[in-house]
């Protein structure tokens, strides 16, 4: 599918479908977006014979070496970032290729992305004005970091709020939500340091005007700031997994002890009990008409004599 907006002087956003519009629009446009995702091997042809567009291996974009997730041609230049995806319960990064070439942008996507939606509402409710095509792809990053900062405040409450909760409960589902803030935040992290790495080869790229520059750096800053944050929520993290952990052992010693005093007074009657159950011919009292309720009344005051001697102890 693959999609045009043309933003004109006076901001705002024009969509084309057709690429007779787009073609026809290109030579006069200031910037010019096109959007394609999941494109057909019709639409890969267009975008090649029209603008020079090739589409990398599919392997590129999984690929963390930033030789291959950032390119400097001679007339144009690539890179790709990853874009947060949320699937249900599952957050994971989705990479976006970045295409720049004269007046235009041209981004490739293999999924829905809600920064993508996002921008374009953006852009119809506040008439944003794009000076270069390289202004629109720093205003996407930015409105993604935004998101990645958002996601961040969403874990830094919910790990506060966990810390809290565990000394009420140890629960499964307690152990799941770390579980699953712990991996958004390794994805989050992730995500900032490739966009930290790209951009400073962005930065230092003459094809990018001075002005998209500092917009760039501004980012680079906030992504810093954001770094330290998941490096933060890491540790918290952890602390309270140990502290879960700990909660846990200590309730499971206290089951043992449990279990371990019930045995221990249990010990006695079932020594006595034993040894009368013995096949031997001469055992005292075994022929005792009371031998029954002395062997109780033994094993009574053994039991009773421990429990007073670990009263003694303070052991109970």
């Amino acid at each position: 599918m693959l999609k045009a907006y043309l933003i004109p002087p006076g901001g705002g956003i024009r969509r084309f479908n057709r690429r007779e519009e787009i073609l026809e629009v290109l030579p006069t446009a200031k910037v010019l977006w096109i959007d394609v995702r999941e494109p057909s091997e019709e639409e890969l042809e267009f975008l090649q014979r029209e603008f020079g567009f090739r589409e990398p291996p599919k392997e590129v974009f999984e690929d963390i070496e930033i030789s291959s997730r950032f390119e400097e041609g001679k007339d144009h230049l690539y890179a790709i970032f990853s874009f947060l995806v949320q699937h249900r319960d599952e957050v994971y990064a989705e990479p976006v290729l970045f295409f720049l070439k004269n007046n235009l942008l041209i981004t490739l996507r293999y999924k829905k992305i809600v920064t993508f939606s996002m921008f374009k509402r953006l852009i119809d409710r506040h008439k944003l004005d794009f000076a270069y095509p390289d202004q629109l792809m720093a205003e996407l990053l930015n409105l993604e970091v935004e998101r990645i900062g958002n996601r961040l405040e969403i874990i830094g409450k919910r790990i506060r709020s966990i810390r809290k909760q565990i000394f009420a409960e140890q629960s499964p589902e307690i152990i799941k939500d770390l579980a699953y803030y712990d991996e958004l935040n390794l994805t989050l992290r992730e995500s900032i340091n490739e966009k930290l790495r790209i951009l400073q080869k962005l930065v230092r790229s003459t094809k990018i005007n001075n002005i998209t520059k500092r917009e760039l750096k501004l980012i680079i800053e906030d992504l810093n700031a954001l770094s330290d944050y998941t490096t933060i929520y890491m540790e918290k993290i952890d602390s309270v997994q140990e502290s879960l952990l700990g909660l846990i052992t200590i309730k499971q010693n206290e089951t043992s002890q449990v279990f371990a005093f019930i045995a221990t007074l249990f010990l006695p009657p079932t020594l006595i009990a034993s040894i009368y159950g013995m096949n031997f011919d001469f055992i005292p009292f075994l022929h005792n008409p009371y031998g029954f309720w002395i062997s109780l009344l033994l094993m009574v005051m053994v039991t009773g004599g421990l429990l007073f001697w670990l009263k003694l102890r303070k052991v109970i």
